[in-house]
């Protein structure tokens, strides 16, 4: 991903810290409303995000999930932080509670091409545990946003 890095596709309204929620769908429904710009984008994509979770679950394990959905409601790709301290229980592959997820969005089309390739750079970064815990270190979203800056080239 040449002359690119995460955080161009990251805006700080796009991170939260202490996500609310306990359960799945309200993980999910929190996530949505960091890159949607209307409640009937924020159903769609929420609905659109259930039903990627209902193929299989996008907890990749190591405390982490990757959601990920494409609809017309978005003009290019975003993407959300979210992070739960206490963790919540999301399905993973190795059984243990999400603690950070990445939402990535896409319109059905990319015409830059980098849906792939962002999702493949996000799960490059959140294997290494240094880097996980460097996430769970992050206090600010300005913090937050520096690492992935670090981590995302």
């Amino acid at each position: 991903m040449p002359d690119m890095t995460l955080s161009d596709y990251l805006d700080p309204a796009a991170i939260e810290l202490n996500l609310k929620a306990k359960k799945k769908d309200g993980v999910l429904d929190e996530l949505v409303s960091l890159v949607c710009e209307t409640p009937e984008a924020r159903g769609i994509a929420f609905e659109l995000a259930k039903t990627r979770e209902s193929l299989g679950s996008t907890g990749i394990g190591m405390e982490i999930a990757i959601p990920h959905l494409r609809a017309t409601i978005f003009p290019s790709i975003r993407l959300a932080y979210g992070r739960s301290k206490a963790g919540v229980e999301f399905g993973a592959v190795d059984g243990k509670k999400v603690k950070h997820f990445f939402l990535v969005a896409s319109p059905p089309v990319d015409p830059s091409n980098l849906y792939h390739p962002i999702l493949a750079k996000v799960v490059q970064i959140v294997k290494a545990e240094k880097n996980r815990e460097a996430l769970a270190a992050c206090d600010s979203k300005a913090a937050l946003l520096n690492l992935i800056d670090e981590l995302g080239t």
